[in-house]
C-alpha cells in the first residue's frame, strides 16, 4: 500500500523529525511504500530516502520572529494555505497517487481545516494523529470530532496513555499507545551494565518549565558514592529560553563534572549523545505532561536508558514498568538524596531495570504504532 505522509510543520530538530522517520521506516518494514506530501520548497531536516510529492498552495508559514499582530495575520495565512494543501492532497488521492494518508501531527484546528477542504470527502483513508489532548483543548477537539463523524474516511488517532473520552460519545477516535524512539544508524546495547564514572544526561528541547535549575542545584549538592558526570543539552526555540539556558551554563561553569551543549542534535550526533550516557533525567514539572506523551521518556525507553522523571510525566509508565523512579520534588535536599540513591540503585538492581525496559519496549513498539494507525 502506498501511504502518503502529509507533513506541513517545520521544526528545528527533535522528536517531530524522528516521528516522521518512525513512520517511514516502519511502514517499509510492514511492506508499505511511504511517500511525503509536503508544501513546495519544504525544508526537510533529514533525508528520509523516499519519494516526495509537492502540494499546491504555497510554502510553509512559520511564526519565527513574529510579533503579536503579525502572528494573527500569519495564523490566518497558515489556515488558508492548509486548506489549499489539503485540497491538493485530495486531488492526488483521486488521481491514485496514494492508498492512504497519514497526517502525523494534528490539532483540533486541523479537523476544522479538513471540514473546509475537499479532503473531507477523500477516496482513501485519512489518519490524523494527535499527540495528546489536554483538558483545555478537549472541548474544542470533541466539537470538531463530532462534526467530522459523518466523513467516514477520516480517522482520528490520539496517542495517549489515558482514557479521557469515555463520556464523549465519539465513535471516530482511537486511543493508541506511544511508540519508542530508537537509534537508526547505531546499535542499542540491550544488556545493561554500569561502570564509573556514571554519566547522567539531560536532553531535548529546553523550556523554562523543564525545571533545570532545581535539578542542577540538587546535582551539585549530592554526595555520590562513585564519580558522576552530567551532560546538559538544550535546543531552544524562543530567545528567552536560550538566554535562560546560557545563564545556567554561566552559573555552573565552575563544575568540572557538568557539561553544557546549547545546540540542536540531529541524526547520528543525537544518537551518539544518548547512547553515551547511563541514565536520563527528566525533571519536567508541568501538568500538561499528564496528557501529552513525553517524547524524551519514550526515547529513553527505546535507547535502554533508566530514567528519573517528574511525577507528572506519563505516570502510567512507571506504574506498569520498573524503568526508573519518580522525582521527589519536595526540596532540593530531598532530590539530592534521591540522586545519590538512584545511582547506587542502578548498579545494585541492574536486572530489575533490564526486565522493565524489555517489557516497556515490547508494549510501546514502533510496529504496534503503525498497526494502530492503519486500523480503521
Amino acid at each position: 500500500m502506498r501511504v502518503a505522509i502529509l507533513e506541513s510543520i517545520v521544526m528545528p530538530a527533535g522528536h517531530e523529525v524522528e516521528f516522521d522517520r518512525i513512520l517511514v521506516e516502519e511502514l517499509r518494514k510492514q511492506g508499505h511504500d511511504p511517500v511525503f506530501f509536503v508544501p513546495e520548497r519544504f525544508p526537510f531536516k533529514l533525508d528520509y530516502h523516499c519519494d516526495v510529492e509537492y502540494l499546491e498552495g504555497g510554502e510553509v508559514v512559520t511564526y519565527a520572529g513574529a510579533g503579536k499582530l503579525k502572528k494573527i495575520f500569519l495564523s490566518l495565512l497558515r489556515e488558508r494555505r492548509r486548506v489549499a494543501w489539503f485540497n491538493s492532497a485530495y486531488a492526488k488521492a483521486c488521481a491514485h497517487h496514494c492508498d492512504a494518508i497519514i497526517i502525523p501531527t494534528g490539532t483540533w484546528r486541523y479537523i476544522r481545516t479538513i471540514l473546509r477542504s475537499k479532503l473531507k470527502d477523500s477516496p482513501v483513508p485519512v489518519y490524523m494523529v494527535f499527540h495528546g489532548i489536554n483538558p483545555h483543548e478537549q472541548p474544542k477537539f470533541e466539537k470538531q470530532a463530532h462534526r467530522v463523524e459523518s466523513c467516514h474516511n477520516i480517522h482520528l488517532k490520539v496517542i495517549t496513555l489515558r482514557d479521557d473520552f469515555k463520556n464523549s460519545g465519539l465513535h471516530n477516535i482511537d486511543l493508541i499507545p506511544p511508540p519508542v524512539f530508537k537509534p537508526w544508524e547505531l546499535p542499542v546495547n540491550k544488556q545493561l551494565s554500569f561502570k564509573p564514572p556514571m554519566k547522567i544526561g539531560f536532553f531535548g528541547q529546553f523550556r523554562k518549565e523543564k525545571n533545570l535549575g532545581f535539578f542542577l542545584e540538587a546535582f551539585t549538592k549530592a554526595k555520590f558514592s562513585v564519580p558522576v558526570e552530567l551532560i546538559v543539552q538544550g535546543a531552544t526555540a524562543k530567545p528567552e529560553d536560550g538566554e535562560l539556558f546560557e545563564q545556567f551554563a554561566r552559573d555552573y561553569h565552575g563544575y568540572g563534572n557538568i557539561t553544557f551543549w546549547h545546540k540542536n542534535l540531529i541524526g547520528l550526533e543525537w544518537q551518539k549523545a544518548l547512547l553515551g550516557v547511563d541514565a536520563i533525567m527528566m525533571p519536567y514539572a508541568a501538568e500538561r505532561y499528564r496528557y501529552h506523551w513525553g517524547a524524551m521518556l519514550f526515547t529513553a525507553i527505546g535507547f535502554y536508558k533508566p530514567v528519573l522523571i517528574s511525577p507528572e510525566l506519563n505516570p502510567e509508565v512507571l506504574e506498569n514498568y520498573t524503568i526508573g523512579q519518580a522525582i521527589q520534588l519536595t526540596s532540593i535536599e530531598d532530590f539530592a538524596k534521591q540522586l545519590e540513591k538512584f545511582i547506587d540503585d542502578l548498579t545494585n538492581n541492574t536486572t530489575t531495570y533490564q526486565h522493565g525496559l524489555d517489557l516497556a519496549n515490547a508494549a510501546y513498539s514502533q510496529e504496534r504504532l503503525i498497526q494502530n494507525i492503519l486500523m480503521s
